[in-house]
């Protein structure tokens, strides 16, 4: 879910994340590798727990632009979280989802919305107390989709779920990373599909701003985009077609019923400071009531913040879909449902991001996050 907005390597090298696992063995085992590490520096920030301006708690969050993360470009500008009791002037924007839990681990960052299966993988791998928990979903559906490249004749939007994948067979197929979200989700499409991971040549091109010149230059003949605003925005820069979105109705169950954003805190934050953890959870909520009852202005915002100003028409549809798709799904306060996690717990087993049996609804999710 995590899409970065810079180029370059994750880390810089092998280093405590704490005293249960390495940013090498995570990276690994969230199926990275050691090649994805490297020289970039990581970012330093304060833990939460300090006394901010004017008596407001400290509390760092990482964020992205786009609409995933759509709900914190609100809260910051509205000034939504003094109202809450958290000081926070700017966000912290990781290199990549990876990162954003190497930091929260290490007590850098106290707060963040993230891909669902990296979080059981992070959590099954870190220590108690550091791992981060589960505190609510944000995205009750899948966000992600396929667009592919013009001068390709692609199946037509009412073709089957099986004859859009079959026609990705011997293509090259660009994601974010190795290991990344859109990686696992063309491997579960594949799967569902009948075909092999091995059918198609995938390619790392990272974001979508590095994408979307890879697909004009013809490197690669599909890309697996993350956010709803992210499909349409690459199909219309490249002049391609959106092959699939993966909430379409055509769409197999188990690739459509995810809830593929969640809500993270370090688990010692939840145990000492739930009332912290709360405020955080009431400032979203206030945007997401504004985003509701806002929607020109929200749309607005999201075209300046996320899109470059360029594509006001998919701003507006992506509002529309989150006031009348998105937003009835979500559990009062974001809270979490037990199905939810089991059902994203057993596909990142068949994913092998964590070992059977090591994520329990119990120990991922706070009692006051549940649904």
């Amino acid at each position: 879910m995590f899409e970065s907005q810079n180029g370059g390597s994750l880390f810089a090298g092998p280093r405590l994340l704490d005293r249960g696992v390495s940013r090498r063995s995570l990276l690994k085992y969230v199926g990275l590798g050691t090649a994805a590490l490297g020289s970039a520096s990581l970012l330093t920030a304060c833990g939460g727990s300090a006394e901010g301006s004017g008596g407001l708690t400290k509390f760092e969050i990482g964020s992205f632009p786009g609409d995933a993360f759509f709900l914190d470009t609100v809260n910051l500008a509205n000034k939504d979280y003094a109202n809450h009791g958290l000081d926070v002037p700017k966000h912290l924007t990781p290199q990549s989802g990876v990162q954003s839990f190497q930091l929260m681990v290490a007590g850098a960052l106290d707060g963040l919305a993230a891909d669902t299966m990296l979080l059981m993988a992070t959590h099954a791998n870190s220590s108690k107390g550091k791992r981060p928990v589960l505190v609510g979903f944000r995205t009750a559906e899948t966000s992600y989709g396929i667009v592919g490249r013009k001068g390709i004749s692609w199946p037509g939007p009412d073709a089957s779920f099986e004859e859009k994948m079959a026609s990705l067979k011997g293509k090259k197929v660009g994601v974010t990373s190795v290991g990344s979200g859109s990686d696992l989700q063309l491997k579960l499409a594949l799967e569902l599909a009948g075909m092999k991971y091995s059918d198609v040549t995938t390619l790392a091109i990272g974001t979508t701003a590095q994408a979307i010149p890879n697909v004009k230059k013809e490197r690669v003949d599909a890309y697996v985009t993350v956010q709803w605003t992210s499909t349409r925005y690459v199909a219309k820069e490249t002049g391609g077609q959106i092959l699939l979105d993966f909430a379409e109705p055509n769409v197999p169950e188990t690739m459509r019923n995810q809830a593929v954003l969640a809500i993270a805190v370090r688990e010692e934050m939840a145990q000492e400071q739930p009332d912290l953890v709360k405020q955080w959870l009431d400032t979203q909520e206030d945007a997401n009531q504004w985003v509701q009852k806002n929607k020109k202005e929200a749309a607005d915002l999201l075209n300046t913040s996320a899109l470059g100003g360029k594509a006001p028409e998919i701003a507006q549809a992506y509002i529309e879909h989150y006031t009348t798709v998105m937003a009835p799904k979500l559990q009062p306060m974001f809270k979490a449902k037990k199905e939810t996690v089991e059902h994203m717990a057993t596909l990142a087993e068949r994913f092998g991001s964590i070992k059977k049996g090591a994520i329990t609804f119990e120990t991922l999710v706070p009692e006051f996050a549940r649904a």
